[in-house]
């Protein structure tokens, strides 16, 4: 990649970064204010541990009495630093204004919600409500670009020195929190917090991904020409035709891949194996289409 190429990226990365910015900032504020009241209101006082700093947080606010709110800034202070030294200056400017922002919000708030009761007869039914209003504005923010901080900044670390995924880094770090925290606040907070992490996974996910409503097959067939014909006319759905080779007699064959509704799928599965049930047959999730010639999913 040359100069020119590099600029011309770089200058499109900055026009993205700056695409409805204002109102992406605004956004994030609102979520931020919700997350940390929900926080507040309802994770510190039933000690409810999903993990992150705010985990430790609400874990050394009952061994100590510390503030949550500014255990969380010195330490995204301390995280700051640390991804100064490691990953350098531009990846520290992304996440400061995130990771300062948002222990100062609940530093705020945190004076505010102490008279604040609100208390269910189940404890289940606490975590449950708890976890799905704060996971809400939790995946808008991860959705529009940003962050709060915290274990986010961890996982960037991780991320670039060990080569591994952002979902593996947050996992390994959240349940380890959370196990450590059964010596303290008991096994039993410890499995709702396993419990909670997971649903909270679930619902940021859908918030940034939706909902999966279609599925991409990747067929491949000695039946190919009938197969054709059978998605055009009988199942009338589009396709595309990919060269492939075989890996181990490395033979040139046409693959078919399309797209099916959910709906569709199981249906349509059952047909391709009446055609032929020695096809090799690859079924994905498949979260967004976008083009194609009609509102019939189509490829």
């Amino acid at each position: 990649m040359g100069l020119l190429d590099l600029f011309k990226k770089e200058k499109i990365s900055k026009q993205i970064a700056k695409k409805n910015k204002v109102i992406r900032i605004l956004i994030y504020i609102i979520c931020v204010i919700i997350t940390a009241l929900i926080y507040n209101v309802f994770f510190v006082p039933n000690n409810i541990i999903t993990g992150g700093m705010g985990g430790i947080a609400i874990v050394l606010n009952k061994l100590t009495g510390l503030s949550t709110g500014v255990f969380l800034l010195l330490s995204n202070i301390v995280l700051l630093i640390i991804n100064y030294f490691l990953l350098g200056i531009e990846s520290t400017k992304k996440n400061a204004a995130c990771a300062i922002f948002y222990p100062i919000v609940v530093s705020i708030l945190e004076p505010m919600t102490k008279n604040i009761q609100i208390s269910f007869d189940s404890y289940l039914f606490t975590v449950l409500v708890s976890i799905i209003i704060y996971s809400i504005p939790l995946g808008i923010i991860y959705k529009i670009g940003y962050n709060t901080g915290g274990s986010d900044i961890i996982n960037e670390i991780i991320c670039t020195l060990k080569k591994t995924s952002v979902g593996q880094a947050s996992n390994y770090i959240n349940i380890s929190i959370i196990l450590a925290s059964a010596f303290i606040l008991g096994i039993p907070v410890c499995i709702y917090g396993i419990f909670a992490l997971l649903l909270c996974n679930v619902i940021v996910d859908f918030i940034i991904l939706g909902n999966s409503d279609s599925k991409l097959c990747i067929i491949k067939t000695k039946n190919i020409k009938y197969l054709e014909d059978f998605l055009l006319n009988d199942f009338n759905i589009g396709y595309s035709l990919l060269e492939t080779k075989g890996g181990i007699d490395r033979k040139k064959r046409k693959t078919i891949m399309c797209i099916v509704s959910s709906r569709e799928y199981y249906r349509f599965k059952n047909l391709i194996m009446d055609i032929d049930p020695n096809a090799f047959f690859i079924t994905h999730d498949c979260y967004e289409v976008l083009g194609g010639t009609n509102k019939r999913i189509k490829i």
